[in-house]
Formats: C-alpha cells, sequence, structure tokens
C-alpha cells in the first residue's frame, strides 16, 4: 500500500546518501591526518571555491521554469512548453546536486569553526579535549 511505498521511497533515500557520507569522512580523516583542523579548514576553503559555479548551477531550474510559465503565457506551440519542460528538469537535477555539495562544506566549515573555538578556548587556558 501506500506507507509500504513512503518507507521504501525514504530507505532508498537514505541508501543514496551513504556513499557522499563516506567520502565526507574519508576526506575529513585524512585532511586532519595530514595537517590538523588547518587541513579540514583547507578542505572548507576548496570546496566553498566552487561556490559560484555552483549559484549557477542552482540558479538554472528556476529560469527555465520561468521560461515556460513565459511560453505558456504567450501562448507559443507546444512544443516550445515540452522543451522547457526538459530543460527544467534537468534544472532541478542539477539543483539537487548543488544542494548537496553546499550541505558538505557547510559541514566542513561548521568543523573548522569547531576546531578554531577548541583551540582559542585551550589558549585561553581552559582545559577542553574533543
Amino acid at each position: 500500500g501506500a506507507a509500504t511505498n513512503i518507507i521504501y521511497g525514504l530507505a532508498l533515500g537514505y541508501k543514496s546518501a551513504i556513499v557522499p557520507v563516506f567520502l565526507l569522512s574519508l576526506i575529513v580523516y585524512g585532511a586532519h591526518t595530514l595537517a590538523g583542523f588547518y587541513g579540514i579548514a583547507l578542505a572548507a576553503l576548496g570546496m566553498l571555491s566552487t561556490l559560484a559555479t555552483c549559484l549557477a548551477i542552482d540558479v538554472y531550474g528556476p529560469v527555465c521554469d520561468n521560461a515556460g510559465g513565459i511560453a505558456e503565457m504567450c501562448e507559443l506551440h507546444p512544443s516550445v512548453r515540452e522543451k522547457t519542460d526538459a530543460l527544467d528538469a534537468a534544472g532541478n537535477t542539477t539543483a539537487a546536486i548543488g544542494k548537496g555539495f553546499a550541505i558538505g562544506s557547510a559541514c566542513l566549515v561548521g568543523l573548522a569553526l569547531f576546531g578554531a573555538f577548541v583551540t582559542r578556548l585551550n589558549d585561553t587556558g581552559a582545559k577542553v579535549t574533543v
């Protein structure tokens, strides 16, 4: 029934997150092993350096969606709407990929900021262990 489909969809979504989580974990471990929290900060900076490209990819879907709406309001030939719908579907896929990349870089930045906070606390004399 419907409940089984919902549970199956959630399980499939969780499975699709396994590989990115392991890759991000390996990046954090490797960066920390090589250069400590400085390495994690560099990994975060590397992911954030492509921010302009990620934003451009994220904007692609809404632009195509607006173009399809304009084509429909202007009563253009239905083939125009079919083309803009195909472009909109591609834009939704690229937006989903861009959001995952943004979440990964936010995770690295948060970890680097936490490391800087702990380091600053230890410099002031407070003993904090992670």
